[in-house]
């Protein structure tokens, strides 16, 4: 039997999938918020561990200030795209 430990790291990854796994079987409609920026992304990323091999249950939802790149919009779409996410876009 290995004696493998998990380090902080993955122990903060583990923690995470965790609450991914008990948000969604506790409240209704649960959805995450996306920006596009580096924490939102990890956020997707560690949905997709938690849910694999499935899609992610919930949708993404982004607000759109109106003041995106047009490259971070693509980033999105194409993000979406790749997890087979469901996206819900709302403007301010």
């Amino acid at each position: 039997m290995s004696d493998h430990r998990l380090n902080y790291l993955e122990q903060l990854e583990a923690e995470s999938i965790h609450v991914f796994r008990e948000a969604r079987a506790q409240f209704e409609r649960p959805a995450l918020l996306f920006s596009g920026g580096k924490d939102s992304i990890t956020m997707v990323h560690l949905a997709r561990k938690a849910f694999a091999p499935s899609a992610i249950p919930f949708p993404l939802v982004h607000i759109d200030t109106g003041h995106n790149f047009p490259e971070a919009l693509e980033f999105r779409d194409a993000l979406v795209k790749k997890t087979g996410a469901t996206l819900i876009v709302r403007k301010v």
